[in-house]
């Protein structure tokens, strides 16, 4: 076993969103590398088929296990009766909220439903980062990490940082990446805007779960890394 892949083995892994798309990717390559992961989402169906699937294969490894809980992530109670249930653990991953990108922001109506989606992102960080460290939930040298798309969560990061040390908090900037969530709408639209993307992005693709999984695992692994935005978006951002 190499050294970088040792350090995850024998871990425990709690990913908010792990059901499907960037979450459930980041639950495989978690398990690959020898950490046990506990998945939730808001829906207990999605969560047994998740669990079903990623425990395919390694029934045959000691110690490595998965399991899954279905709550809505809003749920303030939930969450902490989650986090104590699971304790302790060594990372915790959130992935939960994840929507398709807003393709025209100026027109954009912010409803319930954009509303929502920022509450479950940034709310979710806070709760989760009290409630571990008033009952010392995680391991030393853990971490959080939190997928961020937006300016408050990534200040958040920041702050959390340097708040909850030796804990790590990172996030990771995410650009356009094709996931379930993209197949609600109509391929009429959606062809024309992963083109666009594509003929952009510096690496003339859209991300895959798979692909953006990998700079988890990176966060996950590297001990002196903490308080960072790490932007994964095929040079988004340079075009």
């Amino acid at each position: 076993m190499s050294y970088t892949t040792g350090l995850l083995c024998a871990k425990k892994a709690i990913i908010l969103g792990g059901s499907s798309g960037v979450g459930r990717a980041v639950a495989v390559a978690a398990l690959a590398h020898g950490t046990s992961v506990v998945i939730c989402s808001s829906s207990q169906q999605r969560v047994d088929a998740a669990v079903e699937m990623l425990g395919k294969g390694i029934e045959k490894i000691d110690g490595l296990s998965v399991k899954g809980h279905a709550f809505d992530i809003k749920d303030t109670t939930a969450l902490k009766s989650l986090l104590s249930e699971e304790a302790p653990f060594d990372h915790l991953v959130i992935t939960a909220g994840d929507t398709a990108a807003v393709t025209n922001f100026p027109e954009q109506e912010i409803d319930e439903n954009a509303k929502n989606q920022f509450e479950s992102r940034f709310w979710s960080v806070v709760i989760a980062a009290q409630h571990i460290h008033k009952n010392n939930l995680i391991r030393p040298g853990g971490w959080g990490v939190i997928n961020g798309v937006v300016g408050a969560v990534e200040s958040a990061t920041r702050g959390l940082a340097v708040d909850l040390k030796p804990i790590r908090v990172n996030a990771i900037a995410l650009g356009l990446v094709d996931t379930e969530l993209y197949d609600k709408i109509p391929s009429k639209f959606k062809e024309p805007l992963f083109k666009s993307h594509s003929d952009k992005l510096l690496i003339d693709h859209v991300g895959t779960p798979e692909e953006v999984a990998e700079a988890y695992i990176f966060a996950m692994k590297c001990q002196y890394l903490t308080g960072q935005v790490i932007i994964v978006d095929g040079g988004g951002v340079l075009v």
